[in-house]
């Protein structure tokens, strides 16, 4: 019995107290647990002889005996050779013995270290018992060893119990920072269409509309949309085990087709982007839509750390050789900085320094770059704001030269 695992503690018990019974001449025998936090305690395993009253139905209003419960709660025995002998402050155990018997019954405390976790009764119906104190301890004893065996089952489906909810907890983080991440994405296409249809529909609005600038709108919203299609099959396919496709790119042309995505929110913001990029640079390989969406990502936290000057907002985008194996981006902003009790934490789950921030962007980010082969940082300017930046892999490793291609994308009247 003490050595029984835990599935095989409830079987064990039903034997014992067979096998005790048998020896001590009894007729019944039950073991009480104490569900936690609970007063009561409950039966849970019995023993009956043949011919002998079985016990009631466990939802018998016989049941309600607490002031016997407490006694037993408090490691005190209750034991009675004949009906005789039960103690006047105890009517509930007079009214089940009256009855269900038994005619001799001791009923003992269960111990599990240094705390009662139930108790158990055992009885005779033929004919009074006298219960030895020699006897009742090693009936105590007995009860300690069952104790323990209960004590370790319920430790064991406690610790399964936490285990189910530990792993129930990390699906549920899971899906969540699954929801957030793709909330982020594609709340900056679903935030550019409706930048686009607002911008056309007061177009429409005019007498003299300008066909030039509704066109652009129009084909600008049908670019965002495919961009927020593709976000979605990213995620279908991420699930259904398919590589992402990976092909050679150039950077440069990334950084364009983005910041084209975001020129109108530049210049509703007053920001003005100033673009660095070397010419005739090794392209890298890589997801077009995942590596854009990194650019993005750092792209559209620079705009919103400019949020907190009053003027000369700027954000500089740079792609220049990092050495001969990689390709550097960076962007700039001139923005307030890193909040120094978060700098070190830019990069985990949750972390963000914005009021409404979810915390995943630069999660999702570093991600991508990480599974591109690359690596990513960010770092305090020495005038202020914040760099940050990320290395690929180049493709093509052979020396093109170092001309720079220099631009800038103005907002409001800069």
């Amino acid at each position: 019995m003490a050595h029984a695992r835990a599935e095989e503690v409830d079987g064990q018990i039903a034997t014992w107290l067979g096998k005790i019974c048998a020896g001590l001449d009894l007729d019944r025998s039950a073991i009480y647990e104490r569900h936690a936090h609970e007063r009561k305690i409950r039966y849970y395993k019995t023993w009956t002889r043949a011919g002998s009253p079985p016990f009631p139905a466990s939802d018998d209003s016989v049941w309600d005996t607490e002031q016997l419960d407490a006694w037993l709660l408090a490691g005190k025995r209750l034991v009675y050779s004949r009906p005789s002998e039960i103690p006047a402050e105890f009517p509930d155990v007079r009214r089940f013995v009256g009855q269900y018997g038994p005619i001799s019954s001791a009923i003992l405390p269960m111990w599990a270290g240094g705390r009662v976790i139930g108790a158990a009764s055992f009885g005779r119906f033929r004919s009074p018992r006298k219960w030895s104190p020699q006897l009742l301890q090693r009936l105590e004893f007995a009860l300690r060893v069952f104790g323990s065996a209960i004590e370790r089952k319920q430790a064991e489906a406690a610790s399964r119990l936490a285990q189910e909810e530990l792993a129930l907890t990390q699906r549920r983080s899971i899906m969540a920072e699954l929801i957030g991440s793709l909330a982020h994405e594609l709340n900056q296409p679903l935030g550019a269409i409706m930048s686009n249809l607002g911008g056309l529909a007061r177009l429409l609005s005019r007498v003299n509309t300008d066909r030039a600038l509704a066109l652009q709108a129009i084909n600008n919203a049908m670019e965002d949309t495919k961009r927020a299609s593709e976000i979605m099959r990213r995620v279908r396919s991420m699930f259904k085990g398919n590589q992402t496709q990976k092909i050679e790119l150039d950077l440069g042309d990334l950084v364009n087709d983005v910041v084209r995505l975001v020129t109108r929110e530049a210049v509703e913001r007053d920001v003005a982007i100033h673009l660095d990029v070397q010419r005739l640079l090794p392209k890298v390989t890589g997801d077009h839509i995942l590596l854009q969406q990194c650019i993005l990502n750092l792209l559209m936290n620079a705009l919103d750390a400019c949020d907190g000057k009053s003027d000369h907002k700027r954000i500089t985008i740079g792609v220049a050789r990092e050495n001969s194996d990689a390709i550097a981006l960076t962007v700039s902003d001139n923005g307030p900085g890193i909040d120094q009790g978060v700098a070190r934490r830019l990069f985990e789950p949750f972390v963000t320094t914005k009021a409404n921030g979810m915390g995943l962007g630069l999660l999702v980010t570093r991600s991508i770059v990480e599974q591109h082969g690359g690596k990513i940082s960010c770092e305090s300017n020495p005038d202020g704001g914040a760099t940050f930046s990320f290395t690929l892999p180049a493709a093509n490793r052979k020396s093109h030269g170092s001309q720079s291609s220099r631009g800038r994308v103005k907002g409001g009247s800069r």
